[in-house]
């Protein structure tokens, strides 16, 4: 593990119990105002591409450390191209039963950031799985949130109940969870948020969010 990094993350992040015993955490605000030196900056801040390039902009004015980004909810393939601050990018912010999660390298032979990936997929005990032709999105995180898409429009249909889908799905296709379930797993706003962003970059129809997801995931606000 490198002792001398700092990782951005809210209270909110899945893995953030976990990341507080191991590296010194910081919020988005606490990140900005603060100098503190490091070598490597984790960001696991669960921001859309325009928010996420200009904190990655301010975030470059305070430090010169290597940076790994997040890119779950963002278009990673802009990132990349225009947040050159960034040498690597990963997508933590969904739950996944497998304790995996994807990264891709700017450069593919970077040494020193495989082995900062390597590192840290290691102190939180999960596999870190190369994406090399990262797009859009990462593959995990743009696949679960159609399929909980999917279970939403059924939903709203009302072509079968929550558990019925769940059950369906566990059984007959295998998986660890239920559609239903894995979505409340993750965060339905963090889906939404997902299915928006593609949608907005895409037009493509399979990104177009339910109304009935909508309305769970945001019914809070």
């Amino acid at each position: 593990m490198n002792s001398n990094a700092m990782v951005v993350a809210h209270p909110d992040h899945p893995l953030y119990m976990e990341l507080i015993k191991h590296y010194r955490v910081r919020t988005i605000d606490e990140a900005l105002n603060t100098y503190e030196p490091c070598d490597l900056v984790i960001d696991l801040s669960p921001l859309r591409t325009q928010k996420k390039f200009l904190f990655l902009k301010e975030l470059s004015k305070t430090t010169k450390a290597k940076m790994i980004t997040d890119l779950t909810l963002s278009w990673g393939e802009w990132i990349l191209k225009y947040a050159p601050q960034v040498g690597g990018a990963i997508s933590t912010l969904f739950y996944a039963p497998n304790k995996a999660f994807e990264y891709t390298l700017r450069e593919p032979h970077d040494a020193d950031l495989k082995k900062a990936i390597d590192d840290f997929a290691q102190v939180l005990q999960m596999k870190a799985v190369e994406h090399k032709n990262l797009s859009l999105s990462f593959h995990y995180p743009r696949t679960i949130a159609m399929i909980v898409n999917e279970a939403y429009f059924a939903l709203g249909e009302k072509l079968a109940t929550a558990e019925a889908i769940d059950l369906a799905m566990k059984n007959g296709v295998n998986y660890p969870l239920g559609p239903v379930e894995w979505g409340d797993k993750i965060g339905l706003h963090y889906i939404a948020q997902l299915l928006e962003e593609l949608n907005t970059v895409t037009r493509d129809e399979r990104y177009r969010l339910s109304t009935e997801l909508k309305l769970h995931a945001f019914k809070n606000l």
